[in-house]
C-alpha cells in the first residue's frame, strides 16, 4: 500500500477530521494572506501621504 492510497482510504474513513483539517488550512491561508495584503496596503499608503506632505522648517530667532 502506497501512501496515496492509504491518505485516500483515512480520508474516506475520516470524512468529519479531512473537512476539518480542510477548513483550517483554508482559514490559516487566508489569514496570512488578509494580512499580507494589509501590510502591503499600510506601507503604501503611508509612503504616498509621505510623498504628498511637505515639510517646512523655521528656525527660531532668525528673523
Amino acid at each position: 500500500m502506497n501512501i496515496v492510497t492509504f491518505s485516500l482510504k483515512n480520508m474516506r474513513h475520516n470524512p468529519i477530521r479531512t473537512a476539518l483539517t480542510v477548513i483550517g488550512v483554508a482559514a490559516a491561508v487566508f489569514v496570512f494572506c488578509f494580512f499580507q495584503s494589509m501590510q502591503s496596503t499600510m506601507l503604501g499608503v503611508v509612503e504616498e501621504a509621505g510623498r504628498q506632505n511637505n515639510l517646512v522648517v523655521i528656525k527660531e530667532h532668525t528673523w
